[in-house]
């Protein structure tokens, strides 16, 4: 039986830590440009865990950023968490995991509403999508990233999101506006589509989805 893991805190330049070669988390350029920000403005928050050897449990990112950046670069001493033992190859993968997803709590979507400026979630790091900006269930321009720009006007026309308490109040919407709603019903045009839309979309006030 294994023994129990213990942590102890130290430091280490970023030229001493050793990356896993199989670890699954990336990042991109925007969320890389943040990071290096986050450090300037905040200074080191989160500690690296690394093993006795100083490979890399978590804080890959943190490294591969901080070590390119000109302000701080590969000989920046940051703080680590070293642990008492190494990590069999499946805890560190379970690791690994839990830190980017199964222990990861979720937003309330109420509160950010209610107390942060849309904007600034979108600086911070939030996606459109995610915010209810678009109507996907990813960003539509994340799958253009790269490709040539042509010049097509803009059908997506101001999109809203409506959210209704219970059936009642559903009803009575779609009777102020006199217009025919369904528990299907995901999107609309009001008063009616586009006449350049109508060839690609069909007639028609409600676009439901029978899936």
């Amino acid at each position: 039986m294994l023994e129990p893991i213990t942590w102890t805190n130290s430091t280490r330049k970023l030229s001493e830590l050793i990356p896993w070669p199989i670890n699954p988390a990336q990042i991109g350029k925007d969320e890389a440009k943040r990071l290096e920000e986050s450090l300037a403005e905040f200074g080191q928050i989160q500690t690296i865990a690394v093993s006795p050897t100083n490979e890399i449990y978590d804080g890959h990112q943190r490294q591969t950023v901080w070590g390119a950046s000109r302000k701080f670069g590969m000989d920046y001493e940051v703080d680590v968490r070293v642990s008492s033992r190494e990590l069999t190859e499946q805890e560190r993968k379970k690791l690994v995991i839990y830190l980017r997803k199964g222990t990861v709590g979720a937003f309330d979507w109420d509160i950010l509403a209610n107390n942060f400026e849309i904007p600034d979630l979108l600086e911070w790091g939030f996606r459109p999508f995610e915010l209810g900006l678009t109507d996907k269930g990813n960003d539509p321009n994340e799958e253009w990233q790269g490709m040539p720009e042509f010049g097509n006007e803009d059908l997506q026309g101001i999109i809203i999101k409506v959210h209704f308490a219970d059936e009642v109040d559903r009803k009575e919407f779609a009777k102020k506006l006199g217009i025919h709603i369904t528990d299907k019903t995901n999107s609309m045009w009001y008063p009616e589509r586009p006449e350049n839309l109508k060839n690609q979309l069909g007639t028609g006030l409600v676009y439901t989805d029978e899936s």
